[in-house]
């Protein structure tokens, strides 16, 4: 009798014992998991997905390619690499405006690239020549492609050359926020082809189709000024046509001045 009681609390014990350490297993795996889901395990493939903007594509596949190489994460004694360092790398690359990596569970690891995408190109007096994108970082040019944006020239560019210029003055704000209007309105992202900054800052538009030269004046109340020049377009270009006036001045509160 006693033997069968100890036997049924032996096994109780070693039931008991068995739970735990299979608690113990089940922790230590998610502790595994949770400590190494940010480490890249050279075992999988790597996949690349670029975001386009419907434009010209800027960051290549090789390049991404490049970079990963570069980490030697191709290496065998290479038991892992931090997502972190890996995204910090890509992001040096030109056009890239962010990288995020991840793994699937294929154990690939999974590159979704946001392409930079200029909104205009700054061409200096000098001769110097740079893309800057929305928020007015200069992104250089690429050797692959052209993007079709407005150009901004005259004596007044190289100013712009300067990346604080446009985040650290009025000015180049407001320019900056202007740009942006353009280079997101079908409309006038198709129409208006240049800027021409003169030595005061005013700016002087080339339209994509008509001769005339478009006084906007200081970068300030474009909204009404890009109102105006609707109405010009709607009203005194549908009635008597194309290239009547050389200037039409739109500095002016309340009126568009034509000769």
């Amino acid at each position: 009798m006693e033997k069968n009681k100890f036997y049924k609390q032996f096994q109780s014990q070693k039931g008991i014992t068995g739970i735990i350490v299979l608690l113990v297993i089940i922790a230590i795996t998610i502790l595994y998991t949770v400590a190494n889901k940010n480490k890249f395990n050279n075992t999988g493939e790597v996949v690349i997905n670029v975001t386009n903007y419907d434009a010209p594509r800027f960051v290549e596949d090789t390049e991404i390619k490049d970079a990963i190489s570069k980490m030697n994460l191709d290496r065998k004694e290479m038991d892992a690499i931090s997502i972190k360092d890996i995204e910090q790398s890509l992001n040096d690359i030109q056009f890239v405006r962010k990288a995020e990596v991840s793994k699937d569970l294929k154990d690939n690891l999974v590159i979704d690239i946001e392409q930079d995408r200029p909104i205009a190109r700054v061409v200096s007096a000098s001769g110097k020549s740079t893309y800057i994108n929305k928020e007015g970082k200069l992104i250089g040019l690429s050797k692959k492609y052209a993007a079709r944006v407005v150009l901004i020239t005259g004596r007044g560019a190289d100013r712009l050359l300067d990346e604080k210029y446009w985040k650290d003055t009025v000015y180049g704000r407001n320019l900056l926020y202007f740009v942006n209007k353009l280079a997101n309105d079908r409309f006038w992202n198709a129409q208006i082809t240049q800027l021409d900054l003169q030595p005061d800052m005013s700016i002087t538009a080339f339209p994509q189709i008509g001769k005339e030269r478009i006084e906007f004046g200081y970068p300030i109340d474009f909204n009404q000024k890009l109102g105006k020049l609707k109405v010009y377009y709607n009203t005194i270009v549908s009635s008597k046509g194309w290239n009547v006036y050389n200037k039409i001045k739109l500095q002016y509160e309340g009126q568009i001045v034509c000769n």
